[in-house]
């Protein structure tokens, strides 16, 4: 099968159109990152639910300013605009939702199932898969949050730098079979829409149960960076508002908001 088939957009938008989330769609063979694109859009006043998708990302961005490496043709690059009526505090909750939505939606489609690492990895097999960069967007009073979704779906192993060979994985690579990659955009874009809908009804007693049943690193030991901190302990769990549990060396247990977690050979 051809690896380069290009996203197929008016198939997206008459199977999600109808939903909040692929309301608006707009398709670009190439730009800096879906994330700027939606910011600039947000601007100029795009409607809530507006995505953003690329065929490839010049400057595609990961976390703490990391960039995220986006060939053309491969891979789901996309970034959704939403503007939910919550406290700013709560922002980062909506990054293990999206990362439940990204996790069920290739558990949909791949033959080996996808699951999370705390904050916003996807991993396949111990190797990261996806990855979630929710960021906070103003003007004039007003603010809302990008989210940007990547996903490695056709990607050969020469198709990552060096650097990453070893860390890094694909739909390609793990399961020895090329995906839709319209069907992969799809299916994530019902899922977040799904998810969204549930977090704004339910709040988060239920995101946290599924963020539960969709990680495998509760209950292992964890070195996590924490404001030039280095902390090693034992993931525990997250608690009401979604932050990561640690069990010390010394038996007590911290909450964090945030951080950069290394699951620990045992």
């Amino acid at each position: 099968m051809a690896f380069n088939i290009e996203l197929d957009t008016g198939k997206i938008r008459s199977l999600v159109g109808g939903n909040l989330v692929g309301s608006r769609v707009l398709t670009v063979q190439e730009v800096d990152s879906t994330n700027e694109l939606a910011k600039r859009y947000f601007q100029d006043d795009a409607p809530e639910g507006m995505v953003f998708l690329a065929e490839s990302q010049t400057k595609g961005k990961g976390r703490s300013g990391r960039t995220w490496h986006s060939p053309p043709g491969v891979g789901v690059f996309l970034s959704v605009l939403l503007k939910p009526a919550i406290p700013v505090a709560q922002i980062p909750q909506l990054a293990l939702l999206a990362g439940v939505a990204v996790a069920k939606a290739v558990n949909t489609i791949s033959p080996l199932p996808a699951n999370l690492k705390w904050p916003n990895d996807i991993l396949m097999n111990g190797k990261k898969l996806g990855g979630i960069l929710c960021e906070l967007v103003a003007r004039e009073g007003r603010w809302g949050v990008v989210i940007g979704i990547g996903v490695n779906v056709n990607h050969r192993r020469d198709q990552f730098p060096e650097d990453l060979r070893e860390l890094a994985t694909s739909l390609y690579l793990e399961n020895n079979q090329t995906t839709d990659r319209t069907l992969m955009a799809i299916s994530i874009l019902e899922h977040l829409d799904q998810e969204y809908r549930d977090f704004l009804q339910s709040g988060m007693a239920p995101l946290v149960k599924s963020w539960t049943r969709l990680t495998g690193m509760f209950g292992k030991p964890v070195c996590l960076t924490h404001a030039n901190e280095s902390i090693s302990g034992t993931a525990q769990g997250l608690d009401e508002r979604g932050r990561l549990v640690v069990r010390m060396e010394d038996g007590q247990q911290r909450a964090f908001d945030s951080g950069e977690v290394t699951l620990r050979r045992e």
